[in-house]
């Protein structure tokens, strides 16, 4: 098999935004990411980047195309370098390419089986150790002084690993599982000497699950020892273990663009457009214990620009609901440019000095909670108090005030929510406005949105379809169940403009309702002419809203099926006209002007119909 087979196995490993974004400054615009082109020269950004559909487009030179596309353009690759490129990148395993004939999926496509297994078998036996075992009842009754009940445990199929350092390892072997497997997901490690272990020991489980709620990795939290033996990390004295332990990144779990529970919390925003973020798994189940689930966690690391992008595609805004004390108060704000540079609400919820989200809901209970949700603040204004209220009133205190406060006010990048930001920074130092934007604007440093710096949001420059062939099309990619009516009228054989029948064919062959789902990538790969590529990403980038799509496409597939066999005929009674005339037929010439009339005034009815883009 060739690269290609391997391509649809790193494109879903990679994220296209998260790729570009390295290369091309990209502001969020509703959702999509715009920028300046980096294949042409242009001043106003005309580059678009869906990562609904993985797919950019630029709407000034027609380049278009999917993560792969843009590695091999950008970087001058080919295909299977590309595929190399983005698979590095993203952790994702490559087989040895044998004998230069292409990369082999099978080969990958059966590793990464046996690693899901491989780690369901860690999951299933860590969950025997914390329900069946006599090892397991200190992580038991630590759920119980936690207030964790059955249910959650189950519905979580939390697991305990014990207090030894082979009791996993020795499970696998007899299970028939390779340990260079086990080693590659990090249920075991590598110590000195080559000794292998396992690597979680005596610490309660948490299984982490990928958006197929398959479990792809997991998180330790360290239990109290009942007596001074047992088992500790290599080299480590007592004591020094750290509090939660995670697994390591592996080709199956990527921490810094995956969140804890986010496939259950995706179901409960589908209402509500909004999502609570904490940072640790006992944190997040005291919400499922009092039937929340609008909640997600970071997985033992700062959050991320890519998780970030993963909560706007669900959210409209993001609580951050951190433990209340320092460390806690420097997470959310070390998160804040995040959130503004994805242009995505957020806000904050503090509680209590000294308290986290679980002791608050002990105390509270969800009602509690929910008050404090209500009475959020906006994160930014949250982070400009910071700094105001340390304000000593004297004049050169306002100067060093807006200065700390520029790195915030330049990266904002919505016009209205910069406006009221300076509004609230010139209110409570009692100064102008526009000093306080001439300040931020004054000085080093890159402008990523200064007041000056801000441009104003461009619309994509949608080009005139200028035929009913585009505009059928257009309505097949954004309206795939509407393709089957097109393939019924017969018109894609009427089309007479090469390329947008060659993409039309394509379109009725690719799987569509109602026997299959329709997925625009696959239409991509079956398209091997990168004008046609460029193409389609043109027409999915294009709006495809119409007020009644059925009418409307009724209308033009009946218009074109009607117009071509009259042009047809137009054209013969031309020829026919012109024999007339020089036969000086004058009764010939007077009934074929006739015919004439009567085909152009049905073809100037029909016209009514076509669309005006």
């Amino acid at each position: 098999m060739g690269a290609s087979d391997l391509a649809v196995l790193v494109k879903q490993a990679a994220d296209i935004v998260d790729v570009i974004g390295r290369v091309v400054v990209l502001r969020r615009a509703g959702h999509r990411h715009i920028g300046l082109c980096p294949f042409h020269q242009e001043k106003t950004p005309s580059f678009h980047v869906d990562p609904e559909s993985q797919f950019f487009h630029c709407f000034g030179c027609g380049q278009g195309g999917d993560v792969v596309t843009f590695v091999m353009k950008h970087q001058s690759l080919s295909f299977s370098d590309a595929v190399r490129h983005l698979a590095d990148r993203y952790h994702v395993v490559l087989p040895e390419q044998a004998g230069g004939a292409g990369i082999s999926s099978e080969t990958v496509r059966r590793e990464r089986e046996t690693l899901y297994r491989v780690v369901e078998a860690g999951a299933d036996y860590f969950y025997g150790q914390l329900h069946h075992s006599s090892a397991g009842r200190e992580a038991r009754d630590y759920l119980n002084r936690r207030g964790i009940p059955h249910e959650v445990v189950e519905v979580e199929r939390m697991g305990y690993a014990p207090d030894s350092w082979d009791g996993l390892l020795r499970h696998l072997e007899r299970s028939g599982f390779d340990l260079a497997l086990a080693e590659k997901v990090g249920l075991i490690a590598r110590g000195a000497r080559d000794r292998v272990y396992d690597r979680f020991r005596h610490r309660l489980i948490f299984p982490i699950r990928d958006d197929q709620s398959r479990v792809v990795a997991f998180g330790g939290r360290s239990l109290p020892r009942n007596s001074d033996t047992g088992a500790r990390s290599v080299g480590s004295p007592r004591g020094e273990e750290p509090k939660y332990l995670n697994s390591p990144e592996s080709p199956l779990y990527h921490k810094g663009r995956m969140l804890y529970q986010l496939a259950r919390a995706r179901e409960a925003c589908r209402s509500q457009r909004q999502v609570l973020l904490v940072e640790g798994y006992m944190d997040l189940l005291a919400f499922h214990v009092h039937g929340f689930h609008r909640v997600v966690a970071t997985l033992g690391t700062a959050l991320t620009p890519h998780q970030v992008r993963l909560l706007a595609r669900m959210v409209d805004e993001v609580v951050l609901a951190y433990d209340g004390d320092e460390a806690g108060e420097k997470a959310m704000l070390r998160a804040l440019p995040l959130f503004l540079e994805e242009e995505l609400t957020v806000s904050c919820i503090r509680f209590p000095r000294g308290m986290d989200p679980d002791d608050f809901l002990k105390a509270g209970g969800m009602d509690g909670l929910l008050k404090l949700v209500s009475g959020r603040v906006d994160l930014g204004r949250y982070a400009m108090d910071q700094v105001l209220e340390r304000w000593d009133g004297s004049i050169g205190g306002k100067s060093r005030a807006v200065d700390e406060l520029k790195p915030l006010l330049r990266s904002v990048r919505q016009p209205v929510l910069k406006a009221e930001y300076v509004r609230v920074v010139a209110g409570r130092l009692s100064i102008p406005e526009g000093a306080v934007l001439e300040q931020v604007d004054s000085g080093g440093g890159s402008r990523t949105a200064g007041h000056r710096a801000v441009p104003r949001r461009p619309r994509a420059r949608v080009e005139d379809p200028g035929s009913l062939e585009e505009s059928i099309v257009r309505l097949m990619i954004h309206h795939p169940a509407l393709i089957d009516e097109v393939e019924r009228s017969g018109a894609v054989g009427h089309f007479s403009e090469g390329r947008i029948k060659a993409l039309a064919e394509v379109l009725l062959r690719i799987p569509h309702p109602p026997s299959g789902e329709f997925r625009p990538s696959a239409v991509f790969e079956e398209l091997e002419d990168p004008d046609l590529k460029g193409l389609l990403t043109r027409f999915m980038m294009e709006s495809g809203d119409l007020a009644d799509v059925e009418t409307q496409l009724g209308d033009w597939l009946g218009a074109l099926c009607h117009f071509k066999p009259r042009r047809s005929r137009l054209c013969d009674l031309s020829d026919a006209l012109d024999r007339a005339q020089r036969d000086g037929n004058m009764a010939e010439v007077k009934a074929i002007l006739g015919q004439i009339q009567s085909l152009q005034s049905i073809k100037k009815k029909g016209r009514r119909s076509t669309p005006n883009h």
